[in-house]
C-alpha cells in the first residue's frame, strides 16, 4: 500500500452519522446511523480509518467477540479509497490488536462480492460453507452468503 496518513481508532457514538454516510456509499443495503449506534451500545467494536483530521471515514470494520472468536459484522471502504490496499490494511491492523486468546475470525460475504472474497483469501481466510438466500438484492431477490474463517 502506498504511504498513507490513515490512522486507526475505535468509533464512538458521535461517529455514527459519518459511518452511515460511508455505508451508504459502499453497500446496496447499508446500515443506518441508528444501527451503528445500536451495535456500539451492544458492545461491538467499530474500528475506523481516517485520513488525518478529515472527518470523513475512509473505512470501517465492526466486530463482535464471543469467547475465543471474533466475527466481522460489517466492512466498508469509501469508493475513493478502494483498490489502494486500504481494506487489507484495516483488517491487518485490527488483527494485530486482537487479544492473544482470540483463535479465529469469522465472517459472511456476498457470493457476488468478488473483490471482498479475493481480499479475504489473500489474508488467509478459507471458505467454510454457504447460507442460501441470505442477503437481499436490490431487485428484491436474494443471494447466498459465503461463510469464511481465519485461524489465527
Amino acid at each position: 500500500m502506498p504511504e498513507l496518513s490513515l490512522h486507526l481508532q475505535q468509533a464512538v457514538e458521535s461517529d455514527c452519522d459519518a459511518l452511515a454516510v460511508l455505508a451508504h456509499s459502499a453497500h446496496s443495503h447499508p446500515w443506518s446511523a441508528a444501527q451503528y449506534r445500536g451495535s456500539l451500545e451492544s458492545g461491538h467494536v467499530c474500528w475506523i480509518l481516517r485520513d488525518g483530521d478529515d472527518p470523513a471515514i475512509a473505512a470501517c470494520c465492526v466486530v463482535s467477540r464471543l469467547f475465543d472468536e471474533i466475527e466481522i459484522l460489517d466492512v466498508a471502504v469509501a469508493p475513493q479509497w478502494r483498490q489502494q490496499g486500504v481494506g487489507a490494511h484495516l483488517l491487518q491492523e485490527i488483527f494485530s490488536r486482537l487479544p492473544a486468546d482470540v483463535a479465529r475470525v469469522l465472517l459472511e460475504v456476498r457470493a457476488s462480492n468478488r473483490p471482498a472474497r479475493a481480499l479475504y483469501r489473500k489474508l488467509g481466510f478459507s471458505e467454510d460453507g454457504r447460507r442460501k438466500n441470505y442477503y437481499p438484492k436490490p431487485d428484491g431477490s436474494r443471494e447466498d452468503a459465503l461463510l469464511m474463517s481465519l485461524v489465527l
